[in-house]
């Protein structure tokens, strides 16, 4: 019975002590490392261009990573330009983590007579 108890207790541990090693790998941040395209032509480009765009992680302990934007069903990109009428306008885009976590990232891009 006392051995029992006693592999129960360690294995309880065990679990514990394992169990939050990666508390620090949480992100807490996400920002963009190379920026998508920031300038358009009025008339011209029609639509935002993300081409070479990147994000970084940034978990609780500092540590980043870096990584390739890829647009898919988990990043909602909200904005109102007119891609006829210059002038800047800002745009959102939302990260949707995991269910219970995003992040917001807003810039501006400029529509600039060509």
């Amino acid at each position: 019975m006392k051995k029992n108890f006693f592999y129960a207790a360690i294995c309880v541990l065990l679990l514990v002590i394992l169990s939050s090693c990666d508390r620090d790998i949480i992100t807490v941040r996400k920002e963009f490392g190379q920026f998508p395209r920031l300038v358009y032509m009025a008339n011209v480009d029609m639509e935002l261009d993300f081409y070479g765009a990147t994000l970084i992680s940034i978990a609780r302990n500092g540590d980043q990573e870096e990584y390739p934007l890829v647009l898919g069903d988990w990043i909602t990109i909200e904005h109102s330009i007119d891609f006829t009428t210059p002038g800047e306008y800002e745009v959102a885009m939302v990260i949707h983590h995991n269910p219970y976590r995003q992040f917001a990232i807003t810039f501006t891009v400029q529509v600039i007579n060509g």
